[in-house]
């Protein structure tokens, strides 16, 4: 709790004019803080190249500042190095041990009644933005939600200029031009969901997203997802692709049963180039169960039989099963990319706080299609407050 504390009050402290000092008690009354701190050791074992370690390491502090009834201050600090170590060769674009990517968000959180927004730099939330927790999508602009009622909620979004951590698209990993979204939530007994529709000046005519959540009988939800992508006409020309509309589809069904849960998916993308996310990690295609080759949604002519059988050994421990095989289809430089994946994990909750993470994962491509095969590694530790 005293560390809790102390941390609060700097960033509190740090906020306030010397001119108009707060006491310390004051300063730190309601402030909420929240975040994790996450360590990941990696080893890629390829067929050809040389094998290497990777250590990932995230620290993430979210602190909530009460400033009046209805209004919040929210400070994101976000500091994430990776350190790659290689006996035989020095790993190309390896980092420094003491190198660190942040990405630190400001901003202001209103809240009345049914209304609430956030304006700043801030969090995007969406479909097609990156979901990671360590590094999700982000940028300058404004986001305002309204509940209509318990079973609806509307919403609109400004960005001025966004950044996409994990980006898969023609477009860059920064979008300066203006983004503008908009959103519908529904909610009922049997069936959830989202629609979205978003524009990006002189990049992009159109992206819609809808996701779907069907319960149908007990133990069984059925999950849908479509997307549909068109580029502005000068840049489809610039980038020598044809401004056809892109297609992705993606349906999976989850079935639970005491300690068992099971899940089995089918995912496809259209032949055209295109976009119809921003970020590998988005929401709308994120959705394949093994550990790497996660998202196809942005890619050509491709296809996954996607699944994943898990059980719970205890309350504590999880073990799980998960594989994949993606047909590249015969579009132009798709052909012979195809690719068998598997992944088996396990996961411990420590406790509520504190948990670990480790699975193993194969990938296992056509021997004609010019990518090395690759097994992976993966242990995680994960401490939230």
């Amino acid at each position: 709790m005293l560390k809790k504390l102390s941390l609060a009050a700097l960033v509190a402290m740090g906020s306030m004019s010397v001119a108009s000092a707060t006491p310390l008690t004051e300063a730190i009354k309601n402030v909420d803080l929240n975040g994790f701190l996450r360590v990941r050791f990696y080893n890629e074992d390829f067929d050809k190249s040389s094998d290497y370690n990777r250590w990932r390491t995230n620290a993430v502090v979210i602190t909530k500042i009460p400033v009046s009834e209805n209004i919040k201050f929210v400070v994101r600090n976000s500091v994430e190095t990776n350190v790659y170590t290689n006996n035989e060769a020095v790993l190309p674009g390896s980092s420094n041990v003491d190198d660190a990517i942040a990405n630190n968000l400001l901003f202001m959180a209103y809240s009345n009644g049914p209304l609430n927004a956030i304006v700043g730099k801030i969090p995007v939330p969406t479909s097609v933005t990156s979901a990671d927790p360590a590094a999700p999508g982000h940028g300058a602009g404004i986001i305002a939600t309204y509940k209509v009622n318990d079973n609806l909620t509307l919403g609109a979004a400004f960005i001025d200029a966004l950044k996409n951590p994990g980006n898969n698209t023609p477009l860059g990993v920064v979008l300066g031009q203006d983004v503008y979204a908009a959103v519908a939530v529904f909610n009922t007994d049997m069936v959830s969901g989202n629609a979205w529709i978003y524009t990006v000046d002189q990049t992009i005519d159109y992206i819609f997203t809808a996701s779907l959540d069907v319960k149908p009988v007990d133990n069984v939800k059925v999950h849908l997802d479509y997307a549909a992508g068109n580029l502005d006409d000068d840049l489809a020309k610039t980038l020598g692709v044809k401004d056809d509309t892109k297609n992705y589809y993606n349906i999976s069904a989850t079935y639970t049963q005491d300690a068992l849960c099971a899940k089995l998916g089918y995912a496809y993308t259209s032949k055209e180039a295109g976009a119809v996310e921003f970020s590998a990690d988005a929401p709308i295609g994120a959705v394949i169960t093994t550990a790497n080759n996660y998202n196809i949604a942005n890619l050509q002519d491709t296809s996954s039989i996607y699944g994943k059988v898990g059980y719970n050994v205890d309350a504590k421990t999880n073990v799980y099963l998960a594989a994949q095989y993606q047909d590249a289809g015969n579009k132009s430089g798709n052909k012979n990319k195809d690719l068998a994946e598997y992944t088996i994990g396990a996961k411990y909750k420590v406790n509520k706080k504190l948990g670990f993470h480790a699975y193993y994962d194969i990938q296992d491509w056509d021997d004609k299609a010019g990518i090395e095969d690759r097994n992976e590694f993966r242990f995680e530790a994960k401490y939230s407050f």
